[in-house]
């Protein structure tokens, strides 16, 4: 399994969150389709139950395909996820929970946030077991500086709603 505490530091630390919300979105940084949405109002609609619940099934895929061909690995998962907890809330979760208080954004943006962040560094955790995918397409967003805040149509087909 990877270390987390060195893709927090690469990745993570470095990302300048929500500056280009509501800019032109790069196309070209996810397999996605996008929809880009015109402001926070739309962007919080989009942070939803549905979409929550979307998240919610692809990761269970990742915990599926460990449970079933990496078992000894999986048996880390919860110690993992502790750790991440703990870096995330010392660390770049403190600059979002400020953002979404200052800006009195819906606590939903930062529940949602704080999921993908998660899963983006479990999803890194074990890379060398089950290959990243839908979450690190995330990453990919929040490192341009935008924010994913929705999924138009049925999963796998469909687009990412953007802002």
């Amino acid at each position: 399994m990877n270390s987390v505490n060195d893709f927090y530091n690469d990745r993570l630390v470095k990302i300048n969150w929500f500056e280009h919300c509501g800019k032109p979105i790069d196309r070209s940084i996810s397999k996605n389709n996008f929809i880009a949405v015109k402001g926070w109002r739309e962007a919080e609609k989009g942070m939803n139950f549905s979409w929550d619940n979307m998240k919610l099934n692809v990761r269970n895929d990742l915990t599926l395909a460990l449970h079933e061909q990496f078992r000894e690995e999986y048996r880390e998962w919860n110690k993992i996820t502790l750790e991440v907890k703990k870096m995330l809330g010392e660390g770049v979760l403190k600059d979002i929970h400020y953002y979404v208080m200052k800006n009195k954004l819906s606590p939903n943006v930062y529940e949602s946030i704080e999921w993908d962040l998660i899963t983006i560094l479990m999803e890194h955790a074990y890379s060398s077991l089950v290959k990243p995918g839908f979450y690190f397409q995330l990453l990919e967003i929040y490192e341009q500086g935008h924010v994913p805040c929705g999924w138009k149509g049925k999963w796998p087909s469909g687009s990412l709603k953007v802002f």
